[in-house]
């Protein structure tokens, strides 16, 4: 059970530090593949780098978790992004010693890429820690904490538009390196009952062994069939959508020299997430959950269509700003499903499975995009990509196991 210490700035530091990792996201977002496409010309190698930044995470993210029980979220979340801020120097540092040449941007995003799924998993298990500390209602937290990062997201972009318009991206990559800082002074700030690993105990020291809290973690994500199948769902609909977000929009506005475009459309997108996280509240108290996921799926699913005819900026940031709309609610649904599933103790570990299906899903698809783009062209490809997505959502909304949600 999380203790009920009060203290009133834990779910505030939370989200300062939440708010800033995504703005660092946003701002990666757009600067590494503007700085790919601009060196190569080549939308496969933009693809072939999306792919191979997503496969650490298949093979981090579990093991994140059960550090996570172990040592605690704090620790697990400032380690990471300690890291995240030291690789993303290292594009300052090779550009400034030597030639940033695309083998280089290839070895340091894989290296941040490692560091990625620890603190996204860490801050999600602290969301109950935080606000219970808080005196906030989880439900509320949740949307709240989805809300904040896509504010973060939101941000993030027009950053990194307005860096790469102003000096290039090595000032982007400087500005999310003093982000990262702050996300872990953040955290360190925070005083919460971190309930870890030490509440299974099965050794002396009152810790469970390593893999077995991992195949428990399994155990608890397979016996579960609503829980499996929301993560399955998500995990196809993701490895569908991130080549779009990663290769489709930076190869289309590179190509056109637009890059303010580029960050005004992931800007409308991460505005109409942060508008439907915040309502998540009030849509749980009176939508099942099972319609309100079908809802997510459809909706989101019309909004993106359209995009593929390649449409004017304006009607692009119109259509982005309705799939984030759609789109907001799922994160914190994810969430509270979790968290109302599976016992504390056992999250960590939960969250790390499922977003090391998540890491698994994209590669194949960015590698697949890309190669498509540089040989079909980018419009055909984007029709074909996103009836496949649609015919999917519709799929994953008739599906009867969301009943049991």
């Amino acid at each position: 059970m999380i203790k009920t210490t009060i203290n009133k700035s834990a779910f505030p530091l939370l989200q300062a530090t939440n708010a800033v990792s995504g703005i660092s996201n946003g701002v990666v977002m757009i600067a590494i593949p503007w700085l790919v496409l601009d060196l190569t010309g080549s939308a496969a190698k933009a693809g072939l780098l999306a792919a191979l930044s997503s496969i650490p995470g298949i093979f981090v993210s579990p093991i994140v978790g059960g550090l996570i029980d172990r040592f605690g979220r704090r620790a697990i979340s400032m380690f990471s992004d300690v890291m995240s801020l030291v690789s993303v120097l290292m594009f300052v540092l090779i550009n400034w010693v030597g030639d940033l040449t695309y083998i280089w941007i290839l070895v340091v995003a894989v290296l941040g890429a490692c560091f990625d799924p620890a603190g996204y998993t860490a801050r999600k298990s602290l969301i109950p820690n935080a606000a219970t500390a808080s005196g906030v209602d989880v439900d509320t937290a949740n949307g709240r904490h989805e809300g904040i990062f896509a504010i973060g997201w939101m941000v993030g972009p027009a950053i990194g538009a307005a860096c790469i318009e102003f000096s290039g991206p090595m000032l982007a990559f400087g500005i999310t390196a003093v982000m990262f800082g702050v996300a872990t002074v953040c955290v360190w700030l925070m005083r919460v009952d971190d309930a870890h690993g030490k509440t299974v105990a099965h050794e002396d020291d009152g810790h469970e062994r390593f893999l077995d809290s991992l195949k428990s973690g399994l155990r608890v994500l397979t016996t579960d069939k609503p829980l499996l199948s929301l993560t399955l769902s998500f995990v196809f609909l993701s490895g569908m959508y991130m080549p779009i977000d990663t290769v489709i929009f930076p190869t289309y506005f590179e190509s056109i020299n637009n890059p303010r475009a580029l960050g005004s459309l992931f800007a409308s997108l991460a505005a109409g997430m942060v508008i439907g996280s915040f309502s998540y509240g009030k849509l749980a108290a009176r939508i099942s959950t099972k319609t309100l996921l079908r809802l997510v799926v459809l909706i989101s699913s019309l909004a993106l269509f359209p995009m593929s005819f390649l449409p004017s900026t304006f009607i692009f940031v119109v259509l982005a700003f309705f799939a984030g709309l759609s789109w907001g609610p799922f994160n914190p649904l994810w969430n509270t499903v979790v968290q109302t599933r599976v016992q504390p103790e056992l999250q960590g570990r939960v969250y790390g499975l499922q977003m090391s299906l998540l890491y698994a899903a994209p590669p194949l698809g960015q590698l697949i995009v890309g190669a498509s783009v540089d040989h079909f062209g980018l419009q055909p490809t984007f029709v074909v990509l996103m009836s496949i997505f649609a015919a999917t959502g519709v799929l994953i909304a008739s599906l009867p196991v969301f009943r049991g949600l």
